[in-house]
C-alpha cells in the first residue's frame, strides 16, 4: 500500500509517514497535500474536502470518519445526498454521532456525565447494561474505564457480525445463521483458529472436503514454481493462523470451485460465490477480535456483559440476541 501511495502521491505518503512519527503538521501543508491526493486517488468526495479546507460550505462538515467513509462508498453518479445506506451503515453513523458528547465528557474526566449521556441514548442503550454504566459513572481515571469501554466495543462488534449473518439469509445465500461455523469455541482448552474453521466449513460446503487444496492457486508464482506440496504447506499455514489468503487467491479459488462466471447475478452458483466471500470477510473480522477475546477465555466471573459468567456464554447468547434483532429489520427493508 505504501509503495502504491508513494507512486501516485509521494507528498501524501510523506505526510502519512510524518503523522506516524508524531511530527507536527502545519495546516498549510495539509491544505496543499490532502485535496490533490484524494483527487489523484479517485476518492469520490475529494471536491468536498477541498471545499472544507478552503472554508467553504461542504457536505462533509460535521461528519465523523465513519460517516465520511460510508457515504463516500455509497455515493452514486447522480450525487444524491446523503447517499442511501444499508441499515447497518445507518446504524454505524448513528453510533458515531451518539458517542460525540460522551467522548468529550470522557476526555474531560467527567465520568458521571459520560454515564448519563450514554445511558440516555436510544442508539447506545442496547449495548449497555447496569454494571457497565455504574463502572463508568464511578470511575476516577480513564484507565479505570478501559475494561468497560472494551466490553461495550466487543458488544458492538458482535452486533455488526450478527447483522452480516442475518443479511446472508435475507439475501437467500443461507437458511440458518452461518457465522457459528467459524466462531471458535472460547471454552475449549486449545482454541481453534478462525482460519481453520473457515477452511473446514469451505471444504464441506463446496463438497471438496480433503481435496480443497487442489483448487488453491498460488497467484504470485508462475506455474513452474508451484507444486501440490507447496500449496498444501501454504494451506496448513493459513489454517494455523499464519496469514490469510489474499483477495486474488480467494478469487482464483472461488472461480475454480464455482466457475468463471459465478460472480454474475444470473449464474446458478452466484449465491455460493457470494456466501464464500462473505464468510471470508467475517473470518478476518473474527481474527481481528481474537486477541481481545482469547485472553478472557480462562476467566469465569459474573463480571461479563449482561450477567454472563464466561466469554463463551456471552458470545453465544448475545450473538443470538443480535441476530434475532437484525433479521426482521433487514427483511422489512
Amino acid at each position: 500500500m505504501s509503495q502504491a501511495l508513494g507512486a501516485e502521491c509521494p507528498e501524501m505518503l510523506a505526510l502519512h509517514q510524518d503523522l506516524g512519527r508524531k511530527r507536527k503538521i502545519s495546516e498549510d501543508r495539509m491544505i496543499s497535500v490532502v485535496p490533490d491526493a484524494l483527487e489523484t486517488l479517485g476518492f469520490p468526495m475529494a471536491d468536498e474536502f477541498r471545499k472544507a479546507f478552503n472554508g467553504e460550505e461542504s457536505k462533509i462538515k460535521g461528519l465523523g470518519l465513519w460517516a465520511m467513509y460510508l457515504y463516500s462508498c455509497a455515493l452514486r453518479p447522480d450525487g444524491a445526498w446523503p447517499p442511501d445506506l444499508a441499515p447497518l451503515g445507518k446504524h454505524v453513523i448513528e453510533i458515531e454521532r451518539a458517542l460525540v458528547e460522551p467522548t468529550l465528557a470522557w476526555q474531560k474526566d467527567e465520568y458521571a456525565r459520560c454515564a448519563d449521556l450514554i445511558s440516555a441514548s436510544q442508539v447506545l442503550s442496547g449495548y449497555l447494561w447496569p454494571e457497565v454504566i455504574a463502572k463508568i459513572r464511578n470511575a476516577t481515571t480513564q484507565q479505570e474505564m478501559l475494561e468497560a469501554r472494551l466490553f461495550v466495543a466487543l458488544e458492538i462488534q458482535l452486533s455488526w457480525l450478527a447483522c452480516w449473518d442475518a443479511q446472508f439469509q435475507v439475501d437467500g445465500y443461507a437458511t440458518e445463521p452461518m457465522l457459528n461455523y467459524i466462531f471458535p469455541n472460547l471454552s475449549e482448552e486449545e482454541i481453534t483458529q478462525p482460519n481453520a474453521l473457515f477452511f473446514k466449513w469451505l471444504a464441506e460446503y463446496s463438497g471438496m472436503k480433503r481435496k480443497l487444496s487442489s483448487k488453491i492457486v498460488q497467484v504470485t508464482k508462475v506455474a513452474s514454481e508451484t507444486s501440490d506440496d507447496s500449496i498444501k504447506r501454504q494451506h496448513r499455514r493459513w489454517k494455523s493462523g499464519k496469514g490469510f489468503p489474499s483477495d486474488e487467491v480467494l478469487d482464483a479459488l472461488y472461480r475454480n470451485l464455482y466457475g468463471e462466471r459465478a460472480h454474475e447475478k444470473s449464474d446458478k452458483n452466484r449465491k455460493h460465490w457470494a456466501l464464500c466471500w462473505s464468510m471470508a470477510k467475517a473470518t478476518k473480522r473474527i481474527n481481528f477480535l481474537m486477541p481481545l477475546l482469547a485472553p478472557m477465555a480462562r476467566i469465569t466471573s459474573p463480571g461479563f456483559p449482561f450477567g454472563h459468567t464466561s466469554i463463551q456464554e456471552w458470545r453465544e447468547s448475545r450473538y443470538r440476541h443480535w441476530y434475532e434483532h437484525w433479521h426482521p429489520l433487514l427483511e422489512a427493508r
